[in-house]
């Protein structure tokens, strides 16, 4: 049976913002995420193109940064495995599935100067206004594993 809630159950906007006084909130930055890649035991290095990354065996996550402030931050994996251009549309087929069926990451094909068709997928987020530290950490280690579970999942399907 549902309860009805009364005006006076209902938190309100006021009682929200005392819970949070004293909750310090942080932009990404380059530090940080290093410092939460560190703090889940994740081997990490800046590349050539400067860009953070975490590899493994199958696959690398990159991190990056985006806007004015660089309060966007996005986990790409790009899968070491590549594909013949041929099978480009099944590939796609078979990521679309994945987007139909899951809510994130995003999968998609690339095709890099290799000549070769490589898959990827990405979670991506606007931190604007800013998060804990607690949320940030939460999120890139759910980001990191959701990208690995589909990097498992690509190599049972094809």
């Amino acid at each position: 049976m549902f309860r009805r809630l009364f005006r006076s159950d209902t938190p309100t906007l006021r009682t929200r913002r005392e819970e949070s006084v004293g909750t310090t909130f942080v932009l990404p930055t380059l530090a940080l995420v290093e410092q939460i890649l560190d703090e889940f035991g994740l081997m990490h290095q800046i590349d050539d193109d400067g860009d953070l990354v975490v590899r493994w065996e199958k696959c690398g996550v990159y991190v990056f940064f985006y806007g004015d402030r660089n309060e966007i931050l996005q986990a790409r994996l790009y899968l070491n495995r590549r594909f013949d251009v041929d099978s480009r549309a099944s590939l796609s087929l078979l990521l679309d599935e994945w987007n139909r069926s899951k809510l994130f990451p995003k999968a998609y094909t690339v095709l890099p100067d290799d000549g070769r068709v490589g898959i990827c997928a990405e979670q991506c987020y606007d931190f604007e206004t800013g998060a804990t530290r607690a949320q940030l950490k939460y999120t890139i280690g759910l980001w990191i594993d959701m990208l690995l579970r589909f990097g498992n999942w690509v190599d049972e399907q094809v």
